[in-house]
């Protein structure tokens, strides 16, 4: 399966919180209803130079973690919500 979405990453910069638009293409494959792990791949696109150029002391490999991490999230949730992913155990930190 292939889907296309378009994610919001808030970077909180101390003065201002600034809202980038990040654009993800991730492919899976289903098997027997199930999501299969090993299958994923993504795709993401923010606008670099935008960021850096308003930013300049922006610390790009943080904020490309940072988004790793928010798209990783959004994906995982998406999965759960089309019930591909089984629920998060509840009262468990």
């Amino acid at each position: 399966m292939v889907e296309k979405k378009i994610m919001h990453y808030e970077l909180d910069m101390g003065f201002e919180r600034v809202d980038i638009p990040v654009r993800v293409k991730f492919e899976f494959e289903v098997r027997e209803g199930a999501f299969v792990p090993d299958t994923l791949t993504k795709e993401i696109l923010y606008n670099k130079n935008a960021i850096e150029k308003q930013y300049p002391k922006i610390e790009l490999p943080s904020l490309d973690r940072g988004i790793g991490e928010m798209v990783e999230d959004e994906i995982m949730e998406y999965l759960r919500q089309c019930g591909l992913l089984p629920d998060k155990p509840h009262g468990h930190i």
